[in-house]
């Protein structure tokens, strides 16, 4: 929990204010331009539609001149940034034109991040990043500290919480630490072929325009000398094999990199009260999470993966970050774990699972959401073929061929989907050609939401939705009455806290 405008509680004893390493506005000169380079890219914009003459001069020098004061407002407020420990709060102090003062309570704290991207590696340097509850971007981001110092910030964090856990930064470990996880080169390049997202193939196809825009000189020639051997009769199946192969290749290339850089020398450790995960390749990334702000597990294993023998474990704790992908949400990410190991490394995260999750008695969907499934497969169906065979007739008309494959998927999907409710979790299982199974402490759960819609309402079924902090799961649907039962079911008991004596005071005398 943080807050900014309110004054610090007073202390017996007056604790200095410390700073960020003097080297700290050089390790953040990269990540800072970067920032304002994408800020202003949406300016460069009409360089396109200007054609050769390009933007005014003026322009250019307003431009540079913004990006200029932009980064050196930042740089400054890196430099005069300080911090300190009082009590139970961590101080964070900083701001240019407008100064703001932050205090987060470290009993709120749910987790920290330490980074160590290349620059700061190079000047000895590492970044804290202090997360609580309240979603979004980090609350407390300190850019630029000495190892030492870094160190020391968050032994004074665990200390207010009572926690004796040992401070360790990227690179380092103990000899009384357990390994749970690990990831080898290989199972990387693996998870990377297959995670072929959107995200991979816009940046494929940029690549290759650029390229093509670049150097269609060098290429042309080629071409001009290979495009009768290509276009022989009968050849013409042989260079669109040859474009789709090479467009995969491309997909698999780019796709495993980004699982190197991210997740390459992956380990997970268990400390005790802790679990901490390790990895990266130029920016090396280390989040520490607590046992007990644990409040959900997501086994995500797609069909391929299945296949070849694996899938990803997601852990999220309250301080979840908001707006984005679930894959960049959770805190830890193990991304390859071997399908036999998953009950083993799930019952470290939550240990009152009963028995494996195949072996859960999980209750199926309401038979009427199979039909709902399907009228949803064929107005999908309709929407795309339809507008397919009107603009390019007999070859658009191949695209009705979608109408029984979305038909199988939905039965597949309503086939294995499944959920089940004990006294401590929710366990949600969904989808089949990537299922996702979610373990939810139900003590977590910030509230419960019963929905129907129009189809739903005319079959008298519903669905349940879940929220934790910064994260929600549907379970599959229910009849009516059994969803709105769940509603006053779902919520589990929370712990009772222990409740710090108040020393007497006297009395406030009332105002008449």
């Amino acid at each position: 929990m943080s807050s900014e405008g309110y004054a610090a509680l007073p202390s017996t004893e007056e604790v200095p204010w410390k700073r960020l390493s003097a080297k700290a506005p050089l390790a953040a000169l990269v990540p800072l331009s970067a920032t304002i380079g994408r800020m202003l890219l949406t300016a460069l914009l009409p360089t396109y539609f200007a054609g050769e003459r390009g933007l005014p001069t003026v322009l250019w020098i307003i431009m540079v001149g913004i990006a200029g004061i932009l980064l050196a407002a930042g740089l400054y407020e890196v430099a005069t940034l300080s911090y300190r420990v009082v009590g139970a709060q961590l101080e964070i102090r900083s701001g240019v034109f407008t100064r703001s003062s932050r205090f987060i309570e470290a009993a709120r704290v749910q987790n920290t991040e330490v980074l160590q991207p290349f620059v700061s590696k190079l000047l000895g340097l590492v970044e804290v990043k202090v997360e609580t509850a309240s979603g979004g971007k980090a609350d407390g981001h300190l850019r630029g500290l000495t190892p030492e110092d870094a160190q020391a910030l968050i032994h004074a964090l665990q200390s207010v919480r009572g926690e004796g856990a040992a401070v360790l930064l990227p690179g380092e470990s103990s000899p009384e630490e357990r390994v749970l996880s690990e990831a080898r080169l290989g199972d990387l390049l693996l998870y990377g072929a297959t995670a072929l997202g959107v995200g991979v193939l816009a940046v494929v196809l940029s690549a290759l325009h650029e390229i093509t825009e670049t150097f269609h000189k060098l290429l042309l020639p080629w071409m001009e000398t290979h495009w009768e051997v290509m276009a022989a009769p009968g050849m013409g199946w042989l260079a669109a094999t040859v474009a789709a192969l090479a467009g995969l290749f491309g997909l698999w290339l780019v796709s495993g990199a980004r699982a190197v850089l991210r997740f390459h020398g992956f380990r997970l450790v268990d400390t005790g009260t802790h679990l901490r995960a390790v990895g990266g390749l130029i920016t090396r990334r280390q989040v520490t999470v607590r046992r007990v702000r644990i409040q959900q597990v997501v086994l995500d294993e797609p069909l391929l993966r299945r296949a070849l023998g694996f899938g990803s474990v997601e852990v999220e704790t309250a301080g979840v970050r908001t707006g984005k992908e679930a894959s960049e949400r959770a805190e830890l990410l193990i991304p390859v774990v071997p399908t036999a190991r998953m009950p083993e490394l799930l019952r470290e995260f939550v240990p009152d699972l009963p028995g494996a999750i195949g072996s859960l008695p999980l209750r199926p969907a309401h038979p009427k959401a199979l039909l709902r499934a399907r009228i949803r497969a064929v107005g999908l169906s309709v929407l795309v073929a339809a507008p397919a065979t009107w603009f390019w007739g007999g070859w658009g008309a191949l695209a009705w061929g979608l109408l029984p494959a979305q038909l199988l998927g939905a039965w597949f999907d309503w086939r294995f989907q499944g959920w089940f409710i004990t006294d401590t979790l929710v366990v949600v299982r969904q989808g089949f050609w990537r299922r996702r199974t979610t373990v939810v402490q139900r003590a977590r759960i910030q509230s419960v939401r019963a929905r129907q819609g129009p189809l739903e309402r005319g079959y008298g079924i519903g669905h349940v939705r879940i929220d934790v902090a910064g994260s929600h799961v549907v379970l599959p649907s229910v009849g009516w009455a059994e969803a709105q039962s769940l509603i006053d079911q779902l919520p589990g008991r929370r712990p009772a806290r222990r409740v710090r004596p108040v020393p007497d005071a006297t009395p406030l005398q009332q105002v008449p």
